[in-house]
């Protein structure tokens, strides 16, 4: 990789301490631009308008007037320091930067767990190797009459000029031993020598947040590697609708977010393949899922029509495009198919859902909740499909919370009290868990659900989301008011002390900290109640409950409910089920069949739109409530 922009008097030096990086970047980028441009991906929730105050980095020279988002951020002393916000920092000279472990994106643990479904593999696609008896004087066939010949049966001429223009250096480099890929019938590549047991494609889950990738060989269909990323367009915002507005809003908007997220597909090929020990080239498929919104831009396809009422997407139906037209480093002939989305904030990860637990099945009433930034709540019951997006928000992935990260090292994943009279204990305590046992770096999306739960048990948060000072702390508050603490007037949690972050730093949990997983609960639990009501059903009646996504896999049941983050259903009901969208994709990667129910499936989905239910918005309004939902608040009203 060579990120330098053109030595001249347009661009400058930057250096990065400490992973001695240094690149020259365009005069006038801030820091945040040339981050990225160094393969440095820094936290930037807000997309870039110093808003969210995650980009922290020192500017060791020279100087920097700090902006007014910096004077918010920081204090007198931390400006002094050389404190400031990457995306404020506009560099006109050459610059030396720190960038502090707690700025930067880190790697997200993901979970794959099986649903148990089973499914034939069947890929169409196939490899065979040929021995070709070479030409002679007494045996002048044309090359391809040869190949074709050989095949034997109806297989038609290659559609493709490039591989006939190919096709005699790759008969002759081994003698005329050759093998030939076909899709469905048909020829799509020749290979020289025997490669037929190097078959293997890859399927991909683009989130808002995170991108996945698994590596299978298509012979079996065994997972040969596993990789992940942050989708980089994170940087332009943490939610869909900031990147449509971003799109609506600059030029190169579209091409700037199809590039950002092809170049992160072709980082994952690479890595898996490197873990695999394969040649990217022996990749010949890949299926995709994702958001409406996701799978508009990897395609390139403009999602702004996403953003206004009705809120319809360009295409729905599934498409088959060639890799090198997007730019996909895999065999130049490997083909990419995306899966068919439902309906404009409902998209192709529902589908993966969908196929990968086999809720099109009739097996009574189920729901799956792929917890994430869109927040897709599906229910099944008998033969009908009801699927409805709730927007939940970027909190469960650790944005717009203060201190916030994603399920990576370091991240608090686990807060629990310990009662009173447990050993030797006289008073009750707090147990926080780290993801990795590291020291602590931030909360994510399980710890702050955890955390929520504990502070509402003890009493320092109040049912309405209101944290309390300690003179109004009831008793049973007590053994924990040391750890309440008043910053720039506003109050906050002490969750692990200087002594246990990686920092020297408290990491905390403010009153807007819990604001936001009220949003994100709320919305979730409104959903699923609309969509139970929508079929006359009621929670204590579903027979299964599958949390679906990266957060999903790391939830405790207990504090779910104890928050009123579900509905009333029995915790035995509750499965986490891992990236269920992820394994829609390998499901749809192996097998033909299973693409083609996605089709099926896509088309028997009921969209359910929340935006205009003014029942919604009442039940939205009662699930904001931090309490276990009861059966007079999910009745109907």
């Amino acid at each position: 990789m060579n990120p330098s922009a053109p030595a001249g008097p347009e661009s400058v030096t930057i250096s990065f301490r400490p992973d001695g990086k240094k690149i020259r970047a365009t005069r006038g980028a801030t820091v945040l631009e040339a981050a990225s441009q160094a393969g440095i991906t820094l936290q930037s929730s807000c997309g870039g308008r110093g808003a969210c105050g995650k980009c922290r980095i020192r500017l060791i020279s020279p100087p920097s007037a700090p902006s007014d988002a910096e004077l918010r951020h920081f204090d007198e002393a931390e400006l002094e320091q050389g404190w400031r916000l990457a995306c404020q920092v506009q560099v006109e000279t050459e610059a030396v930067v720190e960038i502090p472990p707690s700025s930067r994106m880190m790697r997200e643990k993901i979970s794959l767990q099986g649903l148990g479904r089973e499914v034939e593999v069947e890929p169409g696609l196939s490899k065979i190797f040929l021995r070709l008896p070479p030409p002679s004087l007494s045996d002048q066939r044309a090359d391809l009459a040869r190949l074709l010949d050989s095949l034997g049966g109806d297989v038609p001429p290659p559609s493709n000029l490039s591989l006939l223009q190919d096709l005699p250096d790759r008969m002759r480099r081994q003698d005329f031993n050759v093998t030939v890929v076909l899709s469905d019938g048909e020829i799509v590549e020749a290979e020289s020598g025997d490669t037929a047991a190097q078959l293997y494609g890859m399927a991909f889950d683009i989130g808002t947040t995170t991108i996945v990738g698994y590596l299978t060989r298509l012979l079996d269909g065994a997972e040969v590697a596993v990789s992940a990323a942050i989708n980089p367009q994170v940087q332009f915002g943490d939610d869909v609708v900031s990147r449509i507005s971003f799109v609506s809003t600059d030029e190169e908007g579209l091409t700037r977010l199809q590039e950002k997220v092809v170049g992160a597909v072709n980082e994952i090929i690479q890595e898996a393949c490197r873990e695999g020990g394969i040649d990217a080239t022996r990749i010949y498929e890949l299926t995709v899922v994702g958001n409406t919104c996701m799978t508009h831009l990897f395609l390139g396809i403009d999602p702004t029509s996403l953003a206004t009422m009705p809120y319809v997407p360009v295409n729905a139906a599934p498409r088959t495009v060639e890799a090198r037209e997007l730019g996909i480093r895999i065999n130049p002939r490997g083909r990419v198919h995306v899966l068919p989305n439902i309906a404009g904030f409902v998209g192709a990860d529902a589908v993966g859902v969908i196929i990968a637990s086999g809720l099109e099945e009739n097996r009574g009433l189920r729901v799956a909740v792929d917890i994430g930034t869109n927040g897709e709540v599906i229910v099944a019951k008998d033969d009908r499909l009801l699927a409805c997006s709730t927007a939940a928000g970027p909190a469960f992935e650790g944005a717009r919370i203060s201190q916030g990260m994603r399920a990576a090292s370091g991240a608090i994943d686990q807060v629990t009290l310990i009662e009173s009279g447990s050993g030797s204990m006289t008073e009750p305590r707090l147990q926080i868990h780290t993801i990795d046992d590291a020291p602590a770096r931030g909360i994510c999306g399980s710890g702050l659900v955890d955390a929520v739960a504990v502070l509402r048990k003890i009493g320092v948060i109040t049912s309405t989301g209101q944290m309390l000072p300690a003179k109004s702390a009831p008793p049973s508050a007590s053994p924990f008011l040391e750890r309440l603490e008043s910053k720039d007037g506003k109050l906050r949690f002490v969750l692990a002390g200087p002594e246990q972050s990686a920092g020297g730093e408290p990491i905390c949990l403010t009153s807007r900290d819990v604001r936001e997983l009220q949003l994100a609960k709320g919305a979730i639990c409104a959903g699923m109640l609309i969509l139970l009501e929508e079929i006359s059903a009621k929670p204590e009646e579903v027979e299964e409950l599958l949390l679906a996504g990266a957060f999903g896999s790391y939830i405790r049941r207990e504090s779910a409910l104890a928050i009123g983050m579900l509905p009333a259903i029995p915790p035995e009901k509750i499965r986490p089920v891992g990236n269920a969208a992820g394994l829609g994709a390998k499901l749809a990667l192996v097998s033909g069949k299973m693409r083609r129910l996605a089709k099926e499936v896509a088309g028997r989905v009921e969209y359910v739109e929340l935006s205009e239910r003014a029942e919604f918005h009442q039940r939205f309004a009662d699930a904001m409530i931090l309490e276990p939902v009861s059966g007079a608040r999910q009745a109907d009203r």
